[in-house]
């Protein structure tokens, strides 16, 4: 079977840009001839709030993207339908999490839908962004209305998209638990290691990795850690990752919770070589997110053992198992996120929690949204 997947690939960054790449292996690996149309340019840099958008190395196992989709060049939108036809694909997949795309997938699906014989798909992480903003809406209806068929990693996302198209038959719209992030190499040398490598000095690790922005609750967090520290002094938390608002913010918050002893911060984008030696050095993840959809942060964990504490919110509760991989809190509240950390240690902590970990992590596989895009190509 012919694939072709719009969206972005190396040597962009990021979790979409990640599955993007593991997908395209699995299909490979089950025999499909798989294309990935790529981004020639993402987000104009004055939009893009990080440092940079690209990685330098390309992984060997990754498949060599072509890249020419501009998202505000109308060119490229016919140029990438043309290159799409010449592929003539059985299955096209768009990547979809942000309406800043809406206009670009709509006019290359437009295109396409003319006289391609292909079935079109959206595999949705966000059918409505994180931090909504005017017209958002209308440009995620605009672009996935081009499509018949959705995949997305959460029944809320299923969810919102039966309300988003009520007449869509059932069919069409599928959900799989979006899978483990197995492209980084785990630290196998033991958590003592992992905090000595990473110079991090504590009994009890809490961690925070990701991209921070106003949706994942870090100043949340940092309020449930005065509870935490009050309870148990041993306890510190480290934050992992990219500032995308004012870390100053954070800083000021910290110090005036008086936490500068207990939160290590490691600003920066988390190199794909520390990822492992992180998440081998926490006891455990803590999501405080505000919203959600899924989390490539918390698979991401899965895949390294690491339990996991998260917010009830979108469709993170639907990937834990109470008292077993993790715990799931109120979000919003400090002192729920508090009451799952004290639950947490005085339940044995990672050494109880990691064989479950393993044992879940089994059903997140690959196969999954490769049998589901095989059965949408395959539909009448």
């Amino acid at each position: 079977m012919k694939i072709v997947i719009v969206g972005p690939a190396f040597p962009y960054r990021g979790g979409i840009a990640e599955t993007t790449n593991s997908l395209s292996s699995a299909l490979t690996a089950r025999g499909h001839d798989v294309v990935i149309a790529g981004f020639r340019k993402q987000f104009p840099k004055i939009l893009f709030p990080g440092k940079t958008q690209f990685v330098e190395n390309k992984s060997a196992r990754d498949l060599p993207p072509e890249n020419m989709l501009v998202p505000w060049n109308p060119l490229s939108y016919w140029r990438t339908a043309q290159f799409i036809k010449s592929q003539n694909p059985d299955l096209i997949c768009f990547k979809w999490w942000m309406p800043f795309f809406g206009k670009a997938y709509y006019w290359v699906a437009k295109f396409l839908n003319a006289k391609s014989r292909a079935k079109v798909a959206f595999i949705c992480h966000n059918v409505i962004p994180h931090e909504k903003r005017f017209g958002d809406t209308i440009l995620s209806k605009m672009a996935l209305g081009r499509a018949k068929y959705f995949l997305t990693f959460s029944r809320n996302e299923a969810q919102e998209l039966r309300e988003l198209y009520p007449n869509c038959p059932q069919e069409n719209i599928r959900f799989t638990p979006l899978p483990l992030f197995d492209r980084y190499d785990e630290f196998k040398d033991g958590q003592q290691a992992a905090r000595a490598k990473l110079g991090l000095d504590a009994k009890k690790l809490l961690l925070f990795m990701g991209l921070i922005r106003q949706y994942k609750g870090l100043d949340i967090l940092l309020r449930a850690m005065k509870e935490i520290v009050a309870q148990d002094p041993e306890v510190k938390l480290v934050v992992a990752g990219e500032f995308y608002e004012e870390q100053s913010k954070y800083d000021t918050l910290i110090d005036e919770l008086g936490l500068r002893d207990h939160v290590i911060v490691r600003p920066g984008y988390v190199p794909a070589d520390e990822i492992g030696t992180y998440l081998a050095a926490a006891d455990v993840n803590v999501l405080p997110y505000r919203s959600a959809t899924q989390s490539a942060i918390l698979v991401l964990a899965y895949a390294h053992g690491c339990p996991v504490i998260t917010t009830n919110v979108g469709g993170l509760s639907e990937v834990v198992e109470e008292g077993k991989t993790g715990y799931v809190v109120a979000p919003e509240e400090p002192a729920a996120i508090a009451d799952g950390v004290k639950k947490f240690f005085e339940s044995g902590g990672r050494a109880m929690f990691e064989p479950n970990v393993r044992a879940m992590s089994e059903k997140f596989s690959w196969d999954r949204p490769c049998e589901i895009l095989e059965e949408f190509a395959k539909s009448k």
